[in-house]
Protein backbone atom coordinates (compact mmCIF):
# COMPACT_ATOMS: atom_id res chain seq x y z
CA UNK A 1 0.00 0.00 0.00
CA UNK A 2 1.06 3.61 -1.12
CA UNK A 3 0.89 6.80 0.76
CA UNK A 4 -2.43 8.56 1.88
CA UNK A 5 -2.50 11.91 1.34
CA UNK A 6 -4.33 14.16 4.33
CA UNK A 7 -7.10 16.06 2.20
CA UNK A 8 -7.20 18.72 4.32
CA UNK A 9 -3.20 18.79 4.65
CA UNK A 10 -3.33 18.71 0.56
CA UNK A 11 -5.94 21.49 0.66
CA UNK A 12 -3.94 24.16 2.95
CA UNK A 13 -0.81 23.89 0.44
CA UNK A 14 -2.87 23.89 -2.43
CA UNK A 15 -4.15 27.89 -1.32
CA UNK A 16 -0.70 28.70 -0.05
CA UNK A 17 0.56 27.94 -3.80
CA UNK A 18 -2.43 30.01 -5.04
CA UNK A 19 -1.40 32.63 -3.05
CA UNK A 20 2.21 32.32 -3.93
CA UNK A 21 0.99 32.48 -7.79
CA UNK A 22 -1.29 35.70 -7.12
CA UNK A 23 1.51 37.79 -5.28
CA UNK A 24 4.02 37.08 -8.31
CA UNK A 25 7.71 37.12 -7.33
CA UNK A 26 10.33 34.88 -8.91
CA UNK A 27 8.66 31.29 -9.74
CA UNK A 28 10.73 28.83 -11.69
CA UNK A 29 9.99 29.59 -15.56
CA UNK A 30 10.58 26.02 -16.65
CA UNK A 31 7.46 24.98 -15.28
CA UNK A 32 5.54 28.66 -16.20
CA UNK A 33 6.76 27.01 -19.91
CA UNK A 34 5.55 23.84 -19.43
CA UNK A 35 2.02 25.22 -18.37
CA UNK A 36 1.79 27.30 -21.27
CA UNK A 37 2.47 24.33 -23.62
CA UNK A 38 0.43 21.90 -21.64
CA UNK A 39 -2.55 23.96 -22.66
CA UNK A 40 -2.02 24.49 -26.29
CA UNK A 41 -4.63 23.47 -28.38
CA UNK A 42 -3.31 19.42 -29.42
CA UNK A 43 -2.59 19.08 -25.65
CA UNK A 44 -4.61 16.86 -24.15
CA UNK A 45 -6.77 18.27 -21.59
CA UNK A 46 -6.17 15.59 -18.79
CA UNK A 47 -2.20 16.62 -18.60
CA UNK A 48 -2.98 20.16 -17.16
CA UNK A 49 -4.58 18.56 -14.05
CA UNK A 50 -2.32 15.69 -14.10
CA UNK A 51 0.70 17.76 -13.37
CA UNK A 52 -1.13 20.21 -10.67
CA UNK A 53 -2.25 17.33 -8.82
CA UNK A 54 1.23 15.81 -8.97
CA UNK A 55 3.22 18.50 -7.83
CA UNK A 56 0.50 19.07 -5.20
CA UNK A 57 1.09 15.53 -3.72
CA UNK A 58 5.18 16.04 -3.32
CA UNK A 59 4.38 19.48 -1.91
CA UNK A 60 2.42 17.64 0.63
CA UNK A 61 5.03 14.54 1.49
CA UNK A 62 8.27 14.64 -0.14
CA UNK A 63 8.57 10.56 -0.26
CA UNK A 64 6.06 10.90 -3.24
CA UNK A 65 6.52 9.28 -6.23
CA UNK A 66 5.77 12.45 -8.28
CA UNK A 67 5.51 9.63 -11.38
CA UNK A 68 2.30 7.77 -8.85
CA UNK A 69 -1.17 7.09 -11.05
CA UNK A 70 -2.10 4.33 -8.02
CA UNK A 71 -1.20 4.00 -4.84
CA UNK A 72 -0.67 -0.02 -4.95
CA UNK A 73 2.39 0.26 -7.47
CA UNK A 74 4.74 0.75 -4.57
CA UNK A 75 4.42 2.22 -0.78
CA UNK A 76 5.68 5.91 -2.56
CA UNK A 77 2.60 6.14 -4.99
CA UNK A 78 -0.47 7.54 -4.17
CA UNK A 79 -3.85 7.65 -5.67
CA UNK A 80 -3.58 10.96 -8.22
CA UNK A 81 -7.17 10.68 -9.21
CA UNK A 82 -8.35 10.54 -5.71
CA UNK A 83 -6.45 13.51 -5.03
CA UNK A 84 -7.94 15.70 -7.94
CA UNK A 85 -11.36 14.52 -7.17
CA UNK A 86 -11.27 15.40 -3.93
CA UNK A 87 -9.33 18.64 -3.56
CA UNK A 88 -7.58 19.69 -6.67
CA UNK A 89 -10.79 19.58 -8.78
CA UNK A 90 -13.20 21.27 -5.98
CA UNK A 91 -10.75 24.39 -5.00
CA UNK A 92 -10.33 24.97 -8.76
CA UNK A 93 -13.26 26.49 -8.60
CA UNK A 94 -13.79 27.71 -5.21
CA UNK A 95 -10.33 29.78 -5.83
CA UNK A 96 -10.56 30.37 -9.58
CA UNK A 97 -8.10 28.53 -11.67
CA UNK A 98 -8.85 26.97 -14.99
CA UNK A 99 -7.19 23.63 -15.21
CA UNK A 100 -8.29 22.96 -18.83
CA UNK A 101 -10.46 20.03 -18.23
CA UNK A 102 -13.57 20.74 -16.85
CA UNK A 103 -15.21 17.51 -15.57
CA UNK A 104 -15.36 16.69 -11.66
CA UNK A 105 -12.58 13.71 -12.45
CA UNK A 106 -10.58 14.75 -15.14
CA UNK A 107 -7.88 11.60 -14.41
CA UNK A 108 -10.51 9.54 -15.16
CA UNK A 109 -9.72 9.26 -18.74
CA UNK A 110 -6.87 8.48 -20.94
CA UNK A 111 -4.30 7.75 -20.68
CA UNK A 112 -3.97 7.53 -17.31
CA UNK A 113 -7.54 4.86 -16.10
CA UNK A 114 -5.97 1.81 -17.25
CA UNK A 115 -2.35 1.93 -15.25
CA UNK A 116 -0.79 2.38 -11.83
CA UNK A 117 2.20 4.47 -13.15
CA UNK A 118 3.99 6.81 -15.32
CA UNK A 119 6.18 3.77 -16.77
CA UNK A 120 3.64 1.69 -17.54
CA UNK A 121 2.12 3.75 -20.04
CA UNK A 122 3.10 2.83 -23.85
CA UNK A 123 0.12 3.53 -26.10
CA UNK A 124 0.12 7.05 -26.40
CA UNK A 125 -2.00 8.92 -29.63
CA UNK A 126 1.18 10.37 -31.69
CA UNK A 127 -0.45 14.18 -31.69
CA UNK A 128 -0.18 13.71 -27.57
CA UNK A 129 2.98 11.85 -27.32
CA UNK A 130 5.40 15.21 -27.58
CA UNK A 131 3.38 16.68 -24.26
CA UNK A 132 3.40 13.54 -22.75
CA UNK A 133 6.87 13.75 -22.93
CA UNK A 134 7.54 16.48 -21.70
CA UNK A 135 5.06 16.01 -18.74
CA UNK A 136 6.46 13.20 -17.67
CA UNK A 137 10.33 14.19 -18.08
CA UNK A 138 9.63 17.13 -15.71
CA UNK A 139 7.83 14.72 -12.93
CA UNK A 140 10.98 12.47 -13.27
CA UNK A 141 13.00 15.58 -12.38
CA UNK A 142 11.52 16.26 -9.59
CA UNK A 143 12.18 13.08 -8.40
CA UNK A 144 15.51 13.19 -9.51
CA UNK A 145 16.55 16.19 -8.24
CA UNK A 146 14.97 15.96 -4.96
CA UNK A 147 12.60 18.62 -4.43
CA UNK A 148 11.75 19.36 -1.15
CA UNK A 149 8.03 20.41 -0.10
CA UNK A 150 8.37 24.19 -1.08
CA UNK A 151 10.58 23.74 -4.39
CA UNK A 152 7.58 21.48 -5.36
CA UNK A 153 4.81 24.26 -4.13
CA UNK A 154 6.79 26.90 -5.81
CA UNK A 155 6.85 24.77 -8.92
CA UNK A 156 2.94 24.44 -8.25
CA UNK A 157 2.88 28.14 -7.77
CA UNK A 158 4.03 28.86 -11.35
CA UNK A 159 1.66 26.15 -12.71
CA UNK A 160 -0.96 27.90 -11.61
CA UNK A 161 -0.62 31.46 -12.66
CA UNK A 162 -1.24 29.88 -15.98
CA UNK A 163 -4.02 28.77 -14.97
CA UNK A 164 -5.55 31.98 -12.95
CA UNK A 165 -4.61 33.68 -16.22
CA UNK A 166 -6.54 31.42 -18.05
CA UNK A 167 -9.35 31.52 -16.00
CA UNK A 168 -9.53 35.46 -16.33
CA UNK A 169 -9.79 35.65 -19.82
CA UNK A 170 -12.80 33.01 -19.49
CA UNK A 171 -14.30 35.06 -17.33
CA UNK A 172 -14.59 38.20 -19.05
CA UNK A 173 -17.95 39.72 -19.96
CA UNK A 174 -19.43 39.92 -24.04
CA UNK A 175 -21.63 42.55 -24.71
CA UNK A 176 -24.22 42.65 -27.64
CA UNK A 177 -26.56 44.62 -26.54
CA UNK A 178 -25.37 47.47 -29.35
CA UNK A 179 -27.13 44.72 -31.77
CA UNK A 180 -30.87 43.85 -32.87
CA UNK A 181 -32.70 40.62 -31.93
CA UNK A 182 -32.26 39.27 -35.82
CA UNK A 183 -29.29 40.04 -36.09
CA UNK A 184 -28.20 37.93 -33.39
CA UNK A 185 -29.68 35.49 -34.14
CA UNK A 186 -27.99 35.43 -37.34
CA UNK A 187 -24.92 36.18 -36.28
CA UNK A 188 -25.19 33.27 -33.55
CA UNK A 189 -26.12 30.72 -36.56
CA UNK A 190 -22.64 31.97 -38.63
CA UNK A 191 -20.50 31.48 -35.53
CA UNK A 192 -21.65 28.36 -34.21
CA UNK A 193 -22.02 26.52 -37.51
CA UNK A 194 -18.62 27.34 -38.67
CA UNK A 195 -14.76 27.23 -37.49
CA UNK A 196 -13.48 24.77 -35.30
CA UNK A 197 -15.57 22.78 -32.55
CA UNK A 198 -18.95 22.92 -34.05
CA UNK A 199 -20.72 20.04 -32.03
CA UNK A 200 -19.27 21.91 -28.35
CA UNK A 201 -20.40 25.41 -29.62
CA UNK A 202 -23.93 24.40 -31.04
CA UNK A 203 -24.64 22.97 -27.43
CA UNK A 204 -23.20 25.89 -26.15
CA UNK A 205 -25.82 27.91 -27.72
CA UNK A 206 -28.65 25.68 -26.68
CA UNK A 207 -27.68 25.73 -23.67
CA UNK A 208 -27.82 30.03 -23.49
CA UNK A 209 -30.66 30.19 -25.12
CA UNK A 210 -32.53 27.58 -22.62
CA UNK A 211 -30.91 30.03 -19.87
CA UNK A 212 -33.31 32.88 -21.01
CA UNK A 213 -36.26 30.66 -20.35
CA UNK A 214 -35.71 28.55 -17.38
CA UNK A 215 -33.91 29.50 -14.24
CA UNK A 216 -31.23 26.24 -14.02
CA UNK A 217 -29.82 24.40 -16.89
CA UNK A 218 -27.17 21.81 -17.17
CA UNK A 219 -24.96 21.65 -20.12
CA UNK A 220 -22.85 18.41 -19.97
CA UNK A 221 -19.38 17.86 -21.61
CA UNK A 222 -19.41 15.87 -24.98
CA UNK A 223 -18.52 12.16 -24.29
CA UNK A 224 -18.86 12.16 -20.18
CA UNK A 225 -18.84 8.79 -18.82
CA UNK A 226 -20.74 10.30 -16.14
CA UNK A 227 -23.92 11.61 -17.96
CA UNK A 228 -26.85 9.67 -16.27
CA UNK A 229 -29.81 11.23 -18.08
CA UNK A 230 -30.05 10.90 -22.45
CA UNK A 231 -29.69 14.50 -23.99
CA UNK A 232 -27.05 17.01 -23.89
CA UNK A 233 -28.46 19.71 -22.65
CA UNK A 234 -31.48 19.76 -19.54
CA UNK A 235 -33.35 22.29 -17.77
CA UNK A 236 -33.98 21.02 -14.51
CA UNK A 237 -37.09 21.53 -11.47
CA UNK A 238 -36.05 23.32 -8.70
CA UNK A 239 -34.96 19.04 -6.94
CA UNK A 240 -32.11 18.94 -9.64
CA UNK A 241 -34.51 16.51 -12.07
CA UNK A 242 -34.78 16.83 -15.60
CA UNK A 243 -37.71 18.31 -17.13
CA UNK A 244 -36.45 19.19 -20.61
CA UNK A 245 -33.64 17.02 -21.98
CA UNK A 246 -32.54 18.46 -25.52
CA UNK A 247 -30.66 16.43 -28.19
CA UNK A 248 -27.74 18.61 -29.79
CA UNK A 249 -27.01 17.61 -33.10
CA UNK A 250 -24.27 18.76 -35.77
CA UNK A 251 -25.06 16.00 -38.31
CA UNK A 252 -28.13 14.09 -40.15
CA UNK A 253 -30.52 12.72 -38.18
CA UNK A 254 -33.09 10.24 -39.11
CA UNK A 255 -36.72 9.43 -37.93
CA UNK A 256 -35.19 6.32 -36.46
CA UNK A 257 -33.07 8.07 -34.60
CA UNK A 258 -35.29 10.81 -33.53
CA UNK A 259 -37.72 8.18 -32.09
CA UNK A 260 -35.08 6.51 -29.91
CA UNK A 261 -34.55 9.58 -28.14
CA UNK A 262 -38.28 9.74 -27.17
CA UNK A 263 -37.90 6.28 -26.32
CA UNK A 264 -34.95 7.08 -23.94
CA UNK A 265 -36.40 10.33 -22.94
CA UNK A 266 -39.43 8.32 -21.54
CA UNK A 267 -37.50 5.45 -19.73
CA UNK A 268 -35.85 8.05 -17.80
CA UNK A 269 -39.35 9.87 -16.92
CA UNK A 270 -38.63 13.02 -18.44
CA UNK A 271 -41.85 14.76 -19.25
CA UNK A 272 -40.92 16.96 -22.53
CA UNK A 273 -38.25 16.10 -25.21
CA UNK A 274 -36.44 18.53 -28.04
CA UNK A 275 -34.29 17.75 -30.76
CA UNK A 276 -32.14 20.42 -32.06
CA UNK A 277 -30.23 19.67 -35.58
CA UNK A 278 -28.63 22.00 -38.24
CA UNK A 279 -26.46 20.05 -40.55
CA UNK A 280 -25.64 20.05 -44.19
CA UNK A 281 -27.44 17.02 -45.61
CA UNK A 282 -30.38 16.97 -43.31
CA UNK A 283 -33.86 15.78 -44.45
CA UNK A 284 -36.68 17.43 -42.28
CA UNK A 285 -38.29 15.45 -40.06
CA UNK A 286 -41.00 18.08 -40.37
CA UNK A 287 -41.95 17.36 -43.80
CA UNK A 288 -44.37 14.85 -43.00
CA UNK A 289 -46.92 16.09 -40.16
CA UNK A 290 -47.41 13.19 -38.49
CA UNK A 291 -44.00 12.14 -37.22
CA UNK A 292 -43.84 14.40 -33.98
CA UNK A 293 -47.48 13.65 -33.52
CA UNK A 294 -47.31 10.39 -33.87
CA UNK A 295 -44.57 10.15 -31.37
CA UNK A 296 -46.60 11.75 -28.97
CA UNK A 297 -48.81 9.83 -28.87
CA UNK A 298 -47.14 6.79 -28.69
CA UNK A 299 -44.78 7.47 -25.78
CA UNK A 300 -46.95 10.78 -24.04
CA UNK A 301 -44.02 12.83 -24.20
CA UNK A 302 -44.23 16.72 -25.29
CA UNK A 303 -41.56 16.28 -28.23
CA UNK A 304 -40.49 19.68 -29.81
CA UNK A 305 -38.50 19.74 -33.27
CA UNK A 306 -35.71 22.63 -34.86
CA UNK A 307 -34.01 21.91 -37.86
CA UNK A 308 -31.84 25.11 -37.57
CA UNK A 309 -30.15 27.27 -34.97
CA UNK A 310 -32.21 30.17 -36.27
CA UNK A 311 -35.58 28.41 -35.84
CA UNK A 312 -34.93 27.06 -32.48
CA UNK A 313 -33.37 30.46 -31.40
CA UNK A 314 -36.31 32.62 -32.63
CA UNK A 315 -38.90 30.18 -30.86
CA UNK A 316 -37.16 30.44 -27.11
CA UNK A 317 -36.82 33.68 -27.71
CA UNK A 318 -40.35 34.49 -28.54
CA UNK A 319 -41.06 32.45 -25.27
CA UNK A 320 -38.49 33.68 -22.90
CA UNK A 321 -39.71 35.48 -19.66
CA UNK A 322 -36.92 38.30 -20.85
CA UNK A 323 -37.38 41.32 -22.16
CA UNK A 324 -35.70 41.90 -25.22
CA UNK A 325 -32.82 44.34 -23.93
CA UNK A 326 -32.05 41.77 -21.72
CA UNK A 327 -31.89 39.24 -24.04
CA UNK A 328 -29.20 41.37 -26.01
CA UNK A 329 -27.53 42.15 -23.43
CA UNK A 330 -26.89 38.94 -21.34
CA UNK A 331 -26.64 36.24 -24.31
CA UNK A 332 -23.03 37.24 -25.65
CA UNK A 333 -21.74 36.45 -22.33
CA UNK A 334 -23.90 33.53 -21.57
CA UNK A 335 -22.90 31.63 -24.63
CA UNK A 336 -19.54 32.61 -24.30
CA UNK A 337 -19.45 31.04 -20.47
CA UNK A 338 -21.16 27.96 -21.71
CA UNK A 339 -18.65 27.69 -24.42
CA UNK A 340 -15.94 27.87 -21.77
CA UNK A 341 -17.81 25.77 -19.61
CA UNK A 342 -17.75 22.34 -22.31
CA UNK A 343 -14.27 23.14 -23.12
CA UNK A 344 -14.70 25.14 -26.43
CA UNK A 345 -11.24 25.72 -28.09
CA UNK A 346 -9.75 29.19 -26.85
CA UNK A 347 -9.08 30.20 -30.48
CA UNK A 348 -13.11 29.77 -31.26
CA UNK A 349 -13.66 32.26 -27.85
CA UNK A 350 -12.02 34.48 -28.71
CA UNK A 351 -13.19 34.78 -32.57
CA UNK A 352 -16.52 35.15 -30.75
CA UNK A 353 -16.33 37.81 -28.43
CA UNK A 354 -14.20 39.73 -30.89
CA UNK A 355 -18.02 39.85 -32.70
CA UNK A 356 -19.00 42.17 -29.94
CA UNK A 357 -16.27 44.65 -29.39
CA UNK A 358 -16.04 46.94 -25.97
CA UNK A 359 -18.17 49.65 -26.59
CA UNK A 360 -16.57 51.82 -24.25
Amino acid sequence: MGIRIDKRTAAYVLEAAFTEAVEGGDLPEHWVHLARTLREEKAPRTYTPALCVALLARACNEAVDPLSIKDEYSDRTYSHRTLAHGVLVPLSVELGFDLKATGREPLNNQPFFRYNHYSEIERIQRSARPYFEQLKSSLQMVDVARYTRQQAQSALAAVLTVCIEAHRKKRRVVSGSAIVEASLIAQTEAFVTSGSDVPRKLQACVAAALDMTYPEVASRRLNDPSRDFPGDVHALRADGTPLLAVEVRGKPVTPEELEQFVRSVTDADIPRAALVVHAAGHRSLLLNSTTVVRLERAYGRVVKVSESVSSFMRDLFVWSSHDTLEILSSFPDGIYKRMAEIEVAQQELDRWASLFPDED
